[in-house]
């Protein structure tokens, strides 16, 4: 059995090198993604390429993958595709410039969490409220046409007599 990956890597060394990362991640590994109410079956890979650009640091991110959440229709799982970029640059303080172009990664640039990088990138890439992409997916049962309502189903309207029941009061 192969170690797995480091996930604190040296930046700096790594922008020296103009080198590139790629990782998995599942579930188990993405522990902010999990609070976030991801579900069993959340696979994504990520792909990092370090640099330097004016004296800085910098990485280029790109996640892709699947996030299974709880549809907020139906409450059944649903996949959602994520496929997130960002152009980072990493700066220690968060008052330290940032060239144009370039977001802001505060962190340690000799001791950067390669995980905190992808899982920032995958909470960014998710939908504010997770649903079926195809309605039919769903497990909710489709509303019936107007034409098969009953009169059982006609709205109930409780006050539509209080006007007649307030004027028989004050006469």
């Amino acid at each position: 059995m192969s170690p797995a990956p480091a996930d604190h890597v040296n930046a700096v060394e790594l922008a020296g090198r103009a080198a590139r990362l790629e990782r998995h991640a599942s579930l188990a590994q993405l522990v902010r993604v999990a609070e976030a109410g991801a579900l069993e079956g959340t696979e994504v890979r990520a792909d990092l390429e370090f640099g330097t650009f004016d004296g800085r640091v910098t990485m280029v991110v790109r996640v892709e993958g699947n996030v299974v959440l709880t549809c907020q229709r139906c409450l059944g799982p649903c996949v959602c595709r994520v496929n997130e970029s960002a152009v980072l640059a990493i700066v220690e303080r968060d008052t330290d410039e940032v060239p144009g172009g370039y977001e802001p990664l505060l962190g340690d640039p000799e001791r950067l969490s390669v995980t905190e990088v992808i899982e920032e990138q995958v909470l960014l890439g998710l939908p504010l409220v997770p649903m079926h992409a195809n309605p039919g997916d769903c497990g909710v049962a489709q509303a019936p046409p107007p034409e098969a309502r009953t009169a059982a189903d006609e709205r109930q309207r409780p006050f539509a007599n209080l006007r007649q029941l307030l004027d028989k009061g004050t006469g």
